[in-house]
C-alpha cells in the first residue's frame, strides 16, 4: 500500500510541479495563470495535450518545441521532478493524513517562490500575500484536528519571523545595503505561519546556514562579489521546506546538544 501511495503522490507531484511552472512563468510578468492556455514562448503556438504531459513530453520532444524547434528550458522538467520527489519524501517522513496534505500545500508554495527568486529576483506579492492566507487557514484547521502548528503557534511564529526580518531589513536599509528585499519579510512571515513557533527559528537558522555557505563558496570560486545582492528568498524557501520535513528532529537534536554542551 505504501508503494502505491508513493507512486500516486509522485504522479500528483509532477502534475503540481507543471502548474507551479506556469505560476513561476506568468505571475512575475503580471500575466494570468488561467488564460491563455499554455503556449510556446518563442513561436506562440498553443501547446497540444500531448505536449503537456509532465516530464514525459519534455523528454519525448528532446527539450524542443514541436513546431518551431526552439529549445525549452530544462527548468520545467526539473521542477516537475523535484516536486514529485519531494511529495514522496514528505509522505515517507510525515505519513499519510491531513498533516501531509497541509504540508504539501506549503511546500508547493515555497517551491514556486524559490523558482521566481532564482529567475526573476523577486518574490511576487501576488503569491506571497494569498499564501499567507492559505497558511493561516491550514493552521486553523490544524487547531481543530489537534495538529501542530495550530493557529496560536502559527501566529507566534508569524510575529517572530516578521519581526526579525523586518528589523534586519531596516538595519540594512539604514546602512544603504541593498542585500535583502522587503519581499523576504513577507516570505519569513509565511514561514512563521507554516512552521509555527519554535520551529520557525529552525527554518530561519537553516536559511542563514544554507545561504551563508552557498555565498561563501561562490565568493571563494569568484562566481559572485562579496557585496552583491543575495537571493535570500531561495534560502528561506529551502529552510522552510527542510523544517516542514525534519524541523522537530532538528530542534530535538539542537536542544540535546545545547543542554549537554
Amino acid at each position: 500500500m505504501d508503494i502505491i501511495l508513493a507512486v500516486i503522490l509522485f504522479l500528483l507531484g509532477i502534475c503540481v510541479g507543471s502548474f507551479l511552472n506556469v505560476v513561476a512563468d506568468r505571475v512575475p510578468q503580471g500575466k494570468s495563470i488561467i488564460s491563455p492556455p499554455s503556449y510556446c514562448f518563442n513561436c506562440g503556438h498553443k501547446l497540444e495535450s500531448r505536449d503537456l504531459i509532465p516530464v514525459i513530453s519534455y523528454l519525448w520532444l528532446r527539450g524542443k518545441c514541436r513546431h518551431c524547434h526552439s529549445s525549452i528550458t530544462p527548468r520545467s522538467m526539473l521542477v516537475e521532478l523535484f516536486t514529485g520527489l519531494i511529495f514522496v519524501l514528505a509522505f515517507l517522513t510525515l505519513g499519510f493524513g491531513w498533516k501531509l496534505a497541509g504540508s504539501l500545500i506549503c511546500i508547493s508554495i515555497f517551491i514556486v517562490l524559490a523558482v521566481t527568486d532564482i529567475e526573476s529576483g523577486i518574490l511576487p506579492y501576488k503569491i506571497v500575500y494569498p499564501s499567507i492566507g492559505i497558511a493561516a487557514l491550514i493552521a486553523i484547521a490544524n487547531t481543530f484536528l489537534l495538529i501542530k502548528p495550530d493557529i496560536w503557534s502559527a501566529l507566534l511564529g508569524f510575529g517572530f519571523a516578521a519581526g526579525v526580518l523586518l528589523l534586519l531589513w531596516g538595519i540594512l536599509r539604514l546602512f544603504k545595503k541593498n542585500i535583502m528585499g522587503f519581499g523576504d519579510v513577507g516570505v519569513a512571515a509565511l514561514i512563521g505561519l507554516s512552521t509555527g513557533f519554535p520551529l520557525v527559528g529552525v527554518a530561519l537558522s537553516l536559511a542563514v546556514l544554507i545561504g551563508g555557505l552557498t555565498v561563501l563558496v561562490l565568493i571563494l570560486f569568484k562566481l559572485r562579489k562579496a557585496s552583491g545582492p543575495v537571493s535570500f528568498g531561495l534560502y528561506l524557501a529551502l529552510g522552510a521546506i527542510g523544517t516542514i520535513l525534519w524541523g522537530q528532529k532538528l530542534l530535538t537534536i539542537t536542544t540535546f546538544l545545547v543542554s549537554h554542551s
